[in-house]
């Protein structure tokens, strides 16, 4: 097999109800180049392995609990020019990689390309939020871990994801990138993702000290909320 262009990273824990969509969608991407597909298991107690490997995919181990334990584990390991980053909840449309790889070819510049996503299954409450998140991406170019990527050339000269960070580590990558290079919002390479962190009361909580972090972060460099649930 051919050295992959992009490498498409997935943390796990506990997600046989979704992992088997996420990799189907991922594994049968329209992408003409040669590509490889690495799951982080973090731990996962269910049939999140099992289920992971009747697909072609790497699977890693990551002992130390924690999304961004997954994360680093992963892009460790990632042998592409660029690396692709998605949550094992979610399920990425069949054009995602092309359209990825379209931006960094086409300007020698282009560092990072993200996404917005759409939130499922929705109230009205999860209407504003997937409106706000997706605002928020466009306008200021921070994007989520389910709809992500980076050059990896350019993530290992950052020194790669904070360890001392967990919740928002993906938010602060992208302040960082935005700083090397050109940073692209894809509007129309939407990815379709569980809404489960934004539900009820605790939904609630969730999405302010998200909001408390990223102003954390831009003011003192390091965010008031490290935990949010496990690597997904």
């Amino acid at each position: 097999m051919n050295s992959p262009v992009v490498s498409v990273v997935i943390p796990a824990f506990n997600e046989e109800k979704s992992i088997a969509d996420c990799l189907q969608a991922v594994c049968g991407q329209d992408f003409n180049k040669p590509f490889e597909v690495i799951l982080v298991n973090n731990n996962s107690s269910d049939k999140t392995e099992e289920i992971a490997s009747k697909f072609p995919v790497k699977i890693l181990s990551e002992p130390k609990q924690g999304y961004v334990y997954a994360l680093i584990k992963g892009f460790s390991q990632a042998k592409g020019e660029y690396v692709a980053l998605t949550d094992a909840d979610t399920v990425v449309p069949r054009d995602w990689l092309s359209k990825i790889y379209f931006e960094y070819k086409n300007d020698s510049k282009t560092v990072a390309v993200g996404g917005g996503a759409v939130m499922t299954p929705k109230n009205f409450y999860l209407w504003v939020i997937d409106l706000v998140l997706n605002a928020a991406s466009s306008i200021f170019k921070i994007f989520s871990g389910f709809n992500f990527s980076v050059k990896k050339s350019t993530y290992d000269q950052l020194g790669g994801f904070r360890e001392d960070l967990n919740f928002n580590v993906d938010t602060d990558l992208c302040f960082r990138l935005k700083r090397c290079g050109r940073v692209v919002f894809l509007r129309d390479n939407k990815v379709i993702t569980s809404s489960r962190h934004y539900r009820g009361i605790k939904g609630i909580f969730y999405s302010a000290k998200g909001i408390l972090n990223v102003i954390s972060l831009k003011i003192l460099n390091r965010t008031l909320f490290f935990n949010f649930g496990d690597a997904r």
